[in-house]
């Protein structure tokens, strides 16, 4: 059984896989469609990003196989919670008089991602490895 350490930074380096997703995306999109929207859709694609890659790597040893339908619903949902102080930090950010100062700037939209990114990525952790990934023992597959 992985520590909580373990598996914490390996959580992270998905983590740093789904922010680059997240990050492509909103600075695709930042241009074409209102901020708000571009961050909702790089969020979701993030999201998708996040579930493949616990699922194969992270958490790989923590469900059956006929588990993975609930496990995935219950991210969607976990991620959803994990979206509320993402998008409302980052809607709180792109508001500000801050923000105003450097809105110019083509990395402006991406900067305010990152202290939701932050709170959402500590609770999602929490409801991943407690919740959506968690371990029972005597329903333990491992995957190739």
């Amino acid at each position: 059984m992985k520590s909580t350490i373990l598996q914490f930074f390996q959580f992270s380096v998905v983590g740093q896989v789904s922010f680059a997703v997240d990050v492509v995306v909103l600075w695709l999109l930042a241009d074409a469609i209102p901020l708000i929207w571009a961050r909702v859709l790089a969020f979701a694609l993030a999201v998708l990003t996040n579930w493949l890659c616990h699922r194969l790597y992270t958490f790989k040893e923590h469900a059956t196989l006929d588990a993975k339908l609930k496990e995935a619903t219950q991210f969607a949902f976990a991620s959803i919670l994990g979206l509320l102080p993402n998008i409302g930090l980052y809607w709180w950010a792109i508001r500000s008089d801050f923000y105003e100062q450097y809105a110019h700037l083509s990395l402006a939209p991406v900067l305010a991602m990152i202290p939701g990114i932050f709170v959402g990525h500590c609770l999602n952790f929490l409801l991943s490895k407690y919740w959506v990934f968690k371990r029972k023992a005597d329903d333990v597959v491992d995957y190739p």
